[in-house]
């Protein structure tokens, strides 16, 4: 499958990278993929370069405290609810029923974005992916904007199981336990506006955060280093050049746009591929999609290797826009207002050709000490990212 994701800083082999790789190579095979025109029978590549970060010889011990506030584990806010509200779709004092009467894709993504906070497994993340995209599937047909309209909250679970899973109707366990899981979530929904619900996932734990900056700061630094004078790629920029690569070869031999998702610092790596190493070896996204990443703030500091700052003096009142990566036909670019880690781009370039490059905001539900992780655990995200990326 063309798809590749590159992975930020202060990424580390581990059981919640598995996790979010399982999570995340799911939604993008059975929500993303037919939106493209990209086949879900082969490996997303997910270039991992975290073994090549930072390195802290004694563990960080300059951190002078570990208590730091933190989300549960198991009660986070999904997005379907701040953007519902934020488009008055959801009003406070709404009950499950009347969001169902008037939207029922506000009630799938709220079920499918509970559900998927809770899951684990390879079986379970692929029996709500494609359920997901089953229910996604029944809403575009003609019953679809009134289906759920008469179901009770009590009711809801089967109302939408007896449509995604029909085989299935009547055993307590779909799939990868899927009915399970969506009555779990259908007892989770609560209704509320969305800063009352992220106001509440707040908790103490005894999570580092400082540990999780410095990581992130140091990594940044240490693939900065290594670029050294850019005549040969570092071991990182290697990484994920050769991922890259790879996958341009598969996509023209099966005649399928190649899609790049990068995430945080997996954005500034790409872009410095794409204006600098890349040079000369015909490497050509047909998608490039940047979330919560830096690219525009590092083009502001000039610290791209293409930034024209980074080797001549620059006038930072100039007011010209840079010319995003002509090798890129398309790039969307994804941030969360409450992310501090995630940076609009179009203040600071201009696409390669009219209407090649786009901002979105987009609301991940966590407040500022979980924004930066949160885009991609969510299955709305990636019902919006496929819908950005058939539109042209």
């Amino acid at each position: 499958m063309p798809f590749v994701f590159v992975h930020g800083v202060n990424t580390r082999k581990d059981a919640d990278y598995d996790l979010a790789e399982k999570r995340r190579d799911a939604f993008l095979r059975e929500v993303v993929a037919p939106a493209v025109g990209i086949a879900s029978t082969s490996t997303i590549r997910s270039p991992y370069w975290g073994h090549d970060g930072v390195k802290f010889w004694r563990n960080l011990e300059v951190v002078p405290g570990k208590e730091v506030e933190t989300f549960g584990a198991n009660d986070k806010p999904p997005p379907s609810i701040g953007i519902a509200v934020a488009s008055k779709v959801v009003l406070p004092n709404d009950s499950i029923e009347t969001v169902a009467q008037k939207a029922p894709d506000v009630v799938v993504d709220l079920l499918w974005d509970y559900a998927a906070a809770n899951a684990k497994t390879d079986e379970q993340f692929e029996a709500l992916a494609a359920s997901y995209r089953k229910a996604l599937e029944k809403l575009e047909t003609a019953g679809g904007s009134a289906w759920l309209s008469a179901s009770k909250s009590a009711d809801l679970a089967n109302d939408v199981f007896a449509e995604v899973c029909p085989a299935q109707v009547g055993e307590q366990y779909g799939g990868g336990g899927l009915f399970a899981m969506l009555t779990e979530a259908a007892k989770r929904i609560a209704l509320k506006p969305a800063d009352v619900v992220a106001a509440g996932t707040i908790a103490l734990a005894r999570k580092p955060l400082t540990h999780t900056i410095g990581t992130f700061v140091g990594d940044a630094f240490q693939y900065l280093a290594e670029r050294g004078d850019g005549k040969v790629p570092g071991p990182i920029t290697k990484t994920v050049l050769d991922a890259l690569l790879e996958a341009r070869n598969e996509a023209t031999a099966l005649g399928e746009p190649l899609v790049v998702i990068c995430h945080s610092f997996g954005g500034e790596i790409v872009y410095d591929i794409l204006t600098h190493y890349a040079h000369g070896m015909d490497l050509e996204l047909d998608a490039w999609v940047t979330v919560g990443s830096q690219v525009g703030l590092f083009e502001e500091m000039s610290l791209l290797w293409a930034s024209e700052g980074r080797t001549k003096p620059r006038s930072a009142t100039s007011g010209e826009a840079v010319a995003s990566p002509a090798s890129a036909r398309r790039w969307i670019n994804i941030a969360d207002a409450n992310d501090i880690f995630g940076f609009l781009v179009l203040p600071v370039f201009t696409g390669a050709t009219p209407g090649s490059l786009s901002d979105y905001l987009y609301d991940t539900g966590y407040p500022i000490a979980g924004a930066h992780s949160g885009y991609f655990e969510w299955p709305s995200f990636y019902k919006r990212l496929a819908a950005r990326l058939k539109s042209k």
